[in-house]
């Protein structure tokens, strides 16, 4: 572990990550693809993740507030702990599908149950205009359902877990802190980090209001601690996208790697 890389002020970290990540997206983008949508996805969640990581590195440095006729600098806390969520939740979804199962056919069954249950929940939104649209989803849906019961996966379920998959293409009964431990979080920090990133979208998360309220100062120094699961989620996922495609880890040279490698550690290694 190298603690140079972990000390870095916060716009350093923030530059150095959204340099590599852009790069391995451009690596691969226009790439052919040798398994359609299974490939094709395992793309778009980083796109995805690096959105996030993005409109994160936005909103941190802070926000101006024109309020009669006076400039004032607020923070965005509870913006960004929704996003760093939303990040969390993005890796570890990733992680489960491509990286942590039991060959081929497991990952088959992940993907493709996952991206049923997409389907599923669009089918209870009400979009106007969309009839023709929700139509060939219901169907696609169910004819993925009829493929993937002959899968051992499906036959592993309970007859409760069965029907939630039937009836709501619920799929993924792991909860999403043991998801972040699967996929590289020491089992304390999973626990602690995922429940205080949640509780802002919780309606407990009133009390969050006065945290929220404090100074610029001492928000800024609250934001530091939230953006240390962002990097190290960052750091996994870069380690586990460049073992996926090996062509993204000759795009990294030493430094990187050890940038990278030091925050996967940190993340398996904090709280323990």
């Amino acid at each position: 572990m190298n603690l140079e890389c972990l000390s870095l002020e916060r716009e350093r970290v923030f530059s150095w990550f959204e340099t590599l990540i852009v790069k391995c997206i451009t690596e691969l983008e226009g790439k052919p693809l040798k398994n359609g949508k299974l490939d094709y996805y395992k793309q778009e969640f980083f796109k995805q993740y690096c959105t996030h990581f993005i409109s994160i590195r936005t909103l941190a440095t802070g926000l101006k507030l024109i309020y009669r006729g006076r400039d004032s600098e607020i923070t965005a806390l509870p913006s960004v702990s929704v996003l760093i969520r939303a990040s969390l939740e993005n890796y570890s979804m990733f992680y489960y599908i491509y990286r942590d199962s039991n060959g081929s056919p497991d990952t088959y069954f992940r993907f493709w149950s996952w991206f049923r249950e997409g389907l599923m929940h669009r089918q209870r939104l009400n979009l106007m205009g969309h009839v023709e649209k929700l139509k060939d989803e219901k169907q696609e849906a169910d004819r993925i359902l009829d493929e993937l019961r002959e899968y051992p996966s499906y036959r592993s379920f309970t007859p409760k877990q069965s029907q939630k998959y039937v009836k709501d293409g619920t799929w993924c009964f792991s909860s999403k802190r043991d998801l972040l431990e699967k996929a590289g979080f020491s089992a304390a920090l999973a626990s602690n980090c995922y429940s205080f990133f949640s509780s802002y979208t919780h309606p407990s998360s009133t009390g969050h209001l006065q945290t929220s309220q404090a100074g610029f100062e001492a928000s800024s120094i609250l934001m530091d601690g939230m953006l240390k699961p962002l990097f190290i989620c960052s750091g996994l996922y870069l380690h586990s996208y460049s073992l996926l495609f090996q062509e993204i880890s000759g795009r990294m040279n030493e430094r990187d790697k050890d940038l990278v490698g030091s925050w996967c550690e940190l993340g398996r290694k904090l709280m323990q």
